[in-house]
């Protein structure tokens, strides 16, 4: 219940939470973690794990570090990037020096065909695999019967309704009836901008080059440092709020209790900042730690 409930709650709030996270931080290097110390009588395990992600021990301070893939296109220290110290310095990467393409034609070898063609693996582990449900079907039958939502313009008006606040991300299309939203914008698609529980409500914005859509900054809660015995503050980083996105240039600043601001330092901002998802800050190829997008201003404010 330390990923699932937490996740549920952060729909019906609303937001769009990133589970692969919170599974590495409380289950896969948490609770595993744990676990694996309690019946160890020395330090010599290891945890060894399928992501795609390097450690290393710091010249400089004699600590592990998390660092990028040898894959760019599988780089997964995002989904890492709020695991603790401790845990990394008992983790292995067997993978860290492969990239996808050679881990598959080393599986044909080693293992049966139907393993090692396998698709790789997508989505949430607790939605039920092969189950044929829409994911829509799947949060209904843990959630309470929502509420419908407006859809309205940038100046309020609504223009459409919408069966939940859950099921659109801050940055999608809009599903809003395609006769009426060729109406309002001739030859061109909407997007959703903004989100709101009381009442329950999209803000939709014609075309995907809306400043609405794009972040100058972002608050970031629940932040975590791998190596907590670093400050990194109002340093020259770089940002990724997305797995195999271009890294964003950056600074963080501390806000105290847990929560960091990061200041994007790209010329128009960032698409699609979504609360619930997470954010990772790296200096070079080494990642620093995270925290859980709360909010962010977009590049409308002054």
């Amino acid at each position: 219940m330390d990923v699932f409930q937490p996740a549920l709650d952060m729909y019906a709030a609303g937001a769009t939470p990133n589970p692969d996270i919170s599974c590495n931080r409380e289950i896969k290097f948490g609770k595993l973690f744990d676990k694996l110390k309690s019946r160890s009588n020395d330090k010599t395990w290891w945890l060894a794990t399928g992501h795609y992600a390097r450690s290393a021990i710091s010249t400089k301070t004699g600590r592990p570090v998390l660092l990028r893939s040898q894959d760019p296109n599988k780089d997964q220290t995002l989904f890492l990037s709020q695991i603790s110290q401790e845990s990394l310095a008992h983790t292995i990467f067997p993978l860290a020096r492969f990239t996808k393409p050679e881990v598959r034609e080393m599986a044909k070898i080693l293992l049966p065909e139907k393993i090692a063609t396998k698709p790789d693996s997508q989505g949430l582990c607790f939605v039920e695999p092969c189950s044929g449900r829409h994911f829509s079907t799947f949060l209904k039958d843990y959630l309470p019967p929502p509420s419908p939502a407006s859809v309205c313009l940038e100046d309020g008006r609504v223009v459409g309704h919408h069966p939940s606040i859950w099921l659109a991300t801050i940055g999608e299309r809009s599903r809003l009836n395609f006769r009426r939203s060729q109406q309002l914008n001739p030859g061109g698609q909407w997007y959703v901008a903004a989100k709101s529980v009381s009442p329950p409500s999209y803000t939709i914005v014609p075309g995907k080059d809306h400043p609405m859509l794009y972040s100058r900054s972002l608050i970031a809660s629940h932040w975590k440092w791998i190596d907590e015995n670093e400050n990194w503050d109002g340093e020259s980083l770089v940002a990724q709020i997305r797995h195999r996105q271009i890294p964003l240039q950056c600074t963080v600043n501390s806000l105290g209790h847990g929560r960091m601001k990061v200041n994007f330092e790209v010329e128009g901002g960032v698409y699609g900042v979504t609360p619930g998802q997470a954010v990772g800050v790296w200096y070079g190829e080494r990642c620093l730690g995270g925290g859980n997008i709360e909010s962010s201003t977009d590049i409308r404010s002054t």
